[in-house]
């Protein structure tokens, strides 16, 4: 039994990008995906998941952020370890725009996001 793969959440509503992410993830990680905070809400209401990782930008702005800091504040879901994915950095700026405590992330990759990196990343949380 011990030999169970960790889970990964992928958050994100471009197909292509779940797809590319999820390719290299599911060597080693069971992945579920979600398009949209709600749905990852829903899904992370009904199984444990060992690491997540979700976009800024969905269906808001703020999709993401608005979502990773329902879960940070939840104490059932405080501890699972956030990646975030923006593509925004160039055009707007969040991190210099707003309170850098708002962000409930544990790391931030930029888009396209290497998933090789990405895999790195998510070795390092789930340990």
């Amino acid at each position: 039994m011990g030999n169970e793969k960790k889970a990964v959440l992928l958050v994100d509503d471009d197909d292509d990008v779940i797809e590319q992410i999820r390719t290299v993830v599911a060597q080693e990680y069971e992945v579920d995906t979600a398009n949209s905070g709600k749905e990852a809400l829903a899904r992370i209401a009904k199984k444990k998941y060992d690491c997540i990782v979700m976009d800024v930008m969905m269906q808001t702005l703020s999709d993401g952020l608005d979502t990773a800091k329902k879960l940070k504040e939840n104490t059932a879901t405080a501890t699972i370890p956030i990646v975030m994915l923006t593509s925004v950095n160039e055009s707007y700026d969040y991190r210099s725009q707003i309170d850098e405590s708002y962000f409930p992330k544990d790391k931030w990759l930029d888009k396209p996001v290497n998933p090789k990196v990405l895999l790195r990343e998510i070795r390092k949380l789930t340990k």
